[in-house]
């Protein structure tokens, strides 16, 4: 079932079909982590129904994106979002597999986006869902052929963004090190404080110098299960 949610920033609306892989928090969180500036040109790979290139042009409207997505069905959910919003000047969806990228898309990005499956293609219990499958586990992609893709579509200097599980931290930094892709920025994110981190934000840029800020933690939720300030700030909930 096909339904409108409203994203809460500058009148943004996304499609989404409860059938099919819908976006989560992870995203919404990313997209609050990337910095971009004016008139730059972003891919986002993996784009699902499209969220990230949403949010990213409510954060900074004078960017251009490319999102590339392999289901047909997103990609279709995606483009229908992007004309709902007017948005057919500054956002394109393609559909294919982000393994060729560079022969997809565009000329020389300033910025990669991606929120990738987390899991490895064998690990635990995969879902029968064909859309869910493909979104959680590594089946059509794995990290280290999305690193080479966006090192491929990234200018020098360009910056890679993007949020994964925490607890393959280690393997990310070497395979984006691997990658000619040099780790910048880390913001682990934990659902309550005092628990192990879940996800992590990274940033890595194209041959970059060494180098890396580590961020304060972003806690999701206080003690009694409410949001933290700053998830509602992400969020938008009061309106700011």
């Amino acid at each position: 079932m096909e339904r409108i949610d409203d994203l809460q920033l500058k009148g943004l609306k996304i499609l989404q079909d409860t059938e099919l892989f819908c976006f989560g928090t992870d995203a919404v969180l990313l997209a609050d982590f990337v910095r971009l500036k004016k008139n730059a040109r972003v891919a986002d790979l993996g784009t699902g129904t499209g969220i990230l290139p949403l949010l990213l042009y409510g954060r900074q409207e004078e960017i251009s994106v490319q999102a590339l997505e392999l289901q047909e069905r997103l990609c279709n959910i995606a483009r229908r979002s992007v004309r709902m919003n007017g948005l057919e000047d500054r956002i394109e969806v393609l559909r294919g597999d982000i393994k060729e990228a560079r022969s997809l898309l565009c000329g020389e990005f300033d910025a990669v986006v991606s929120n990738p499956p987390y899991e490895k293609e064998k690990a635990g219990i995969q879902s029968t869902d064909e859309s869910h499958r493909l979104a959680r586990f590594e089946c059509t992609v794995t990290f280290e052929q999305l690193c080479r893709s966006a090192y491929k579509l990234l200018r020098s200097g360009g910056r890679f963004w993007l949020i994964h599980r925490a607890q393959r931290l280690a393997e990310l930094l070497c395979c984006l090190r691997e990658s000619r892709l040099e780790p910048k920025e880390i913001r682990l994110i934990h659902s309550f404080a005092g628990r192990p981190a879940a996800q992590v934000l990274l940033s890595a840029v194209k041959d970059g110098n060494e180098g890396l800020t580590v961020h304060p933690p972003l806690i999701v939720h206080h003690e009694d299960g409410s949001e933290t300030e700053e998830i509602r700030k992400i969020y938008h909930r009061d309106g700011i």
